[in-house]
C-alpha cells in the first residue's frame, strides 16, 4: 500500500511539472514580441498566403512575425535583391548561390541560412528558341540574342557556363536583360534568338511551350550544366550583422518559411488542383495573371534538400576560380553559408 501511494504521488509530481512547464513555455511563447522582417515586394502568391488559405494555418503569426513588403526599384532580380540587402533597404533575400558566392567574393558580409529551389529537370528549363530557329545546338548561339531576367545573376553565369563547355564565350552572344513576362513576346516577335528567363524554368517557361511553335535547346539549363545533378539554385540568407543582432528573430522567420513550404509541398502532393486553383485566386487578387497557375507545379523545393551542402556552394567557387573572378583558396563553402539557423538541423 505505501508503495502504491508512492506511485501515486510521483505521478502526480510529474503531471503536475509538465503542466508547468508547458505554461510557462506558452506564457513566454505568447509575451514573445513580434518581430517585423523587411522582405522584398513580390505579385506572385508566397507560400505564407498560399498556406493560410490552404489549411487556415498563419504560420507567421504562429511564429510571431510581421513581414513587411518593400517595394525594389529595378524590379525583382537576384542582382537588384542583393544590392538592396547590402544597402540595408530589406533585412532578408532570396536568390541564386551564384550572387552570394560574388558578393562573398568582393567582400560582402552576408551568409545563406536557408536552402531554396533545386535544378530543374531538362524537359521543364533551359533557352527556348522558335521551332523554324537555324539554332539547334549550343554551337549556333554564336552570333545570337539571348533574353534573360538579369545579369550577374544565375542565367548569366549559367549561359557563360554552358558556352564555355561547348568552346564558345559570352562575347560571342548578346545578352539582352528581358522581363520574364514579356520574354514570350520578344522571342515571337524575332526581337531575340533565343529566351532563358533564369534558366532554371518555371511557369513562364511551361506557358511558352504549351503555346507551341518552340523547341528547347539541349545542354542549356541549371540541370544539364551542373553536370546532371540535383544541387540547390537559391537560398535565403542576411546580413551577418543582423544574425548577430537578432539570433532569435532569425530562427522565428526561418521556422515560418520551413513550416510555410512544407504545408504547401504536402498539399500539392495530396491535391495539385486545388493548389493551383488557390494559387489562381491569390494572383487574381494581387492583380496578377491568375492563367499562370496552369503552370504552377508547387514548391520548388525538394525534401531530399532541407540542409545546404558544401556541394551546392562548391560548384559555383569553381566555376568563378576558372574565370578569374576568384583566386584559387579564395574562399571556402562554409564562408557563404551554415546550417545553424535551419530547423531542420540536427547538432
Amino acid at each position: 500500500m505505501k508503495n502504491i501511494k508512492f506511485a501515486v504521488i510521483a505521478v502526480l509530481f510529474l503531471v503536475v511539472a509538465a503542466s508547468w512547464r508547458l505554461y510557462f513555455q506558452t506564457s513566454r511563447h505568447n509575451n514573445e514580441r513580434a518581430f517585423s522582417i523587411r522582405v522584398s515586394d513580390s505579385s506572385a502568391p508566397n507560400n505564407y498566403e498560399l498556406a493560410k488559405k490552404l489549411t487556415g494555418r498563419d504560420v507567421l503569426e504562429e511564429e510571431k512575425v510581421i513581414l513587411t513588403p518593400i517595394t525594389i526599384q529595378g524590379g525583382g532580380g537576384g542582382t537588384v535583391t542583393m544590392q538592396a540587402l547590402l544597402a540595408n533597404n530589406i533585412d532578408v533575400a532570396g536568390g541564386s548561390i551564384s550572387i552570394w558566392v560574388n558578393a562573398v567574393s568582393k567582400g560582402a558580409k552576408v551568409k545563406l541560412l536557408l536552402p531554396g529551389s533545386v535544378t530543374e529537370e531538362p524537359e521543364h528549363s533551359g533557352l527556348l528558341v522558335l521551332a523554324e530557329s537555324n539554332i539547334h545546338t549550343i554551337k549556333d548561339l554564336a552570333g545570337k540574342k539571348i533574353a534573360v531576367n538579369v545579369l550577374g545573376a544565375e542565367a548569366d553565369f549559367i549561359v557563360r557556363t554552358f558556352l564555355k563547355q561547348n568552346g564558345l564565350t559570352v562575347n560571342q552572344v548578346e545578352l539582352v536583360v528581358v522581363p520574364a513576362e514579356n520574354q514570350e513576346q520578344v522571342l515571337r516577335s524575332r526581337q531575340v534568338d533565343a529566351i532563358g528567363w533564369t534558366t532554371s524554368g518555371g511557369t513562364q517557361f511551361d506557358r511558352t511551350v504549351d503555346h507551341g511553335g518552340v523547341r528547347r535547346i539541349p545542354g542549356t539549363s541549371s540541370f544539364e550544366t551542373r553536370g546532371n545533378q540535383s544541387l540547390l539554385t537559391t537560398s535565403e540568407g542576411f546580413l551577418e550583422k543582423f544574425i548577430k543582432a537578432h539570433p532569435d528573430d532569425v530562427r522565428r522567420y526561418l521556422r515560418a518559411v520551413d513550416k510555410a513550404r512544407r504545408i504547401v509541398w504536402e498539399e500539392y502532393q495530396k491535391n495539385p488542383d486545388r493548389v493551383r486553383n488557390v494559387y489562381a485566386e491569390i494572383t487574381a487578387a494581387k492583380g496578377g495573371n491568375p492563367e499562370l497557375a496552369k503552370y504552377y507545379r508547387g514548391v520548388r523545393w525538394s525534401p531530399e534538400h532541407q540542409l545546404i551542402t558544401d556541394n551546392d556552394i562548391q560548384f559555383w567557387i569553381e566555376k568563378f576560380t576558372e574565370d578569374g573572378i576568384l583566386k584559387p583558396g579564395q574562399i571556402k563553402p562554409s564562408d557563404i553559408y551554415t546550417n545553424s539557423f535551419n530547423p531542420q538541423y540536427k547538432k
